[in-house]
């Protein structure tokens, strides 16, 4: 904040701001009503933020900077602002692109955050010759390294901060785009399809990161005028750090000309809520009932221990960085196989995930040598006479990623349906209405 106030002296802006905010004609078209409206808020926010970043940033500087410096400084301190700020305008470019096909007329007219910049009248004043030569002498003073320092300790730890939001997320989710997605977008459009059962495949497009995922939430955050799907896409968003604003439901168009099916969308659909169960014998009924399941696909079974946690992590990452789309239980079904429900409807999960695999690739390690669940899975899988491949866990570790085929005489065990995988309790508490 006493950086923000030094550079603010330094350079006078008292006066209001002429940016973009009072202009009633944009590129001589005139806009009306709500859209007008949302466009002057949306500049004015804009111009404000802008200004916030380049008056702080501005202390990080170069001693003879230029327009180019104080874009890059702005980017550099505030990476994950400037990302959500060129997605804004994307969206709304891509939105009147379309009017535009469509033979309508444009709506937004929306400027770039770099032309919204050299707008201000504080980044103009910063540009002034006069207010370089200020600059120039201030630098290097002590005030100005104890600022400086001050300034980028505060951002590094903001920055590390989201940074870290965002690796939790990314932790359940794969960055690939396995071809089953296409079907399960074209699932959750298809008209027959339930309010309840969209929840569900939201849930299952939650755990891949690809563009076209990211793209989905994107028209489902500004167009789902079921509110509890539409509120989960923004904060799906949200939690990558990507742009998301949750639209009320009164501003939710609906392009229905009967009468009849506009009426239940707007007071039917557009209320109605479902949360999802999230236990074992829930997934295996969606398993065995639902088409969203039924079509789901993977390269490989990652059959291991979770004592091995971190090295199957570095793993997935490495198959998905070269289009395999893989399948472990505490990334795909994580919401719904807890330690603490372990019954038959966890095997039966267990087992048809195995079935929807092409391969399997046991990580090798002392821990998954005494799982009962590994050489479950390795013998159950061996019946299918499909691919069974292995990594030593110090080949994940080292980075080296060596994957050999799998001996049939390390696991081979005739007696294996009878192996104890988990105490006999009752099912009572995993009854559910279905």
């Amino acid at each position: 904040m006493e950086a923000k106030i030094t550079i603010c002296l330094l350079f006078d802006t008292s006066k209001k701001e002429e940016g973009m905010i009072d202009r009633e004609l944009e590129g001589g078209i005139y806009i009306g009503g709500y859209t007008k409206y949302a466009n002057v808020t949306f500049i004015k926010e804009t111009e404000e933020i802008l200004k916030d970043y380049a008056c702080s940033a501005c202390i990080a500087l170069p001693k003879n900077y230029d327009e180019a410096d104080v874009l890059e400084v702005v980017k550099e301190y505030y990476p994950f602002e400037w990302r959500i700020l060129q997605e804004r305008y994307k969206i709304y470019c891509k939105a009147d692109k379309k009017l535009k096909m469509l033979g309508k007329k444009q709506r937004y007219y929306m400027s770039r955050p770099e032309d919204l910049l050299f707008s201000l009248k504080y980044t103009k004043s910063l540009l002034k010759e006069e207010n370089k030569e200020k600059y120039r002498q201030f630098y290097g003073t002590n005030k100005h390294k104890e600022l400086l320092e001050e300034f980028i300790s505060q951002r590094n730890k903001k920055i590390a901060k989201i940074q870290r939001k965002i690796d939790r997320a990314f932790e359940r989710m794969q960055r690939v785009e396995p071809e089953f997605l296409d079907r399960l977008m074209g699932l959750y459009d298809s008209k027959n399809t339930s309010q309840k059962d969209r929840v569900y495949i939201l849930l299952e497009l939650e755990k891949y990161y690809c563009p076209k995922v990211i793209n989905f939430f994107q028209k489902k955050a500004h167009s789902e005028i079921n509110f509890q799907l539409r509120e989960e896409a923004v904060r799906h968003l949200l939690s990558l750090g990507h742009y998301a604003k949750l639209r009320k439901q009164k501003h939710m168009q609906i392009h229905v000309k009967n009468r009849y099916k506009k009426h239940k969308i707007k007071n039917v659909y557009a209320n109605e809520r479902f949360n999802i169960s999230a236990i074992p014998k829930e997934l295996e009924y969606r398993i065995n009932n639902s088409k969203d399941q039924k079509i789901k696909s993977y390269d490989f079974f990652i059959s291991h221990s979770s004592c091995d946690h971190e090295a199957v992590q570095r793993l997935i990452t490495y198959l998905n960085s070269v289009g395999k789309n893989v399948y472990c239980d505490w990334i795909n079904d994580s919401d719904y196989l807890k330690r603490n429900l372990v019954s038959d409807a966890t095997l039966n999960v267990i087992e048809k995930r195995l079935r929807q695999s092409c391969a399997l690739l046991l990580v090798v390690s002392p821990n998954s040598k005494k799982s009962k669940w590994v050489k479950y899975e390795l013998n159950y899988f061996h019946e299918f006479g499909k691919k069974m491949k292995q990594i030593q866990i110090d080949s994940i570790l080292d980075g080296s990623f060596q994957i050999e085929l799998l001996s049939e005489s390390d696991f081979i065990d005739s007696n294996f349906r009878k192996i104890k995988l988990y105490p006999d309790i009752s099912d009572k508490k995993e009854e559910i209405e279905l």
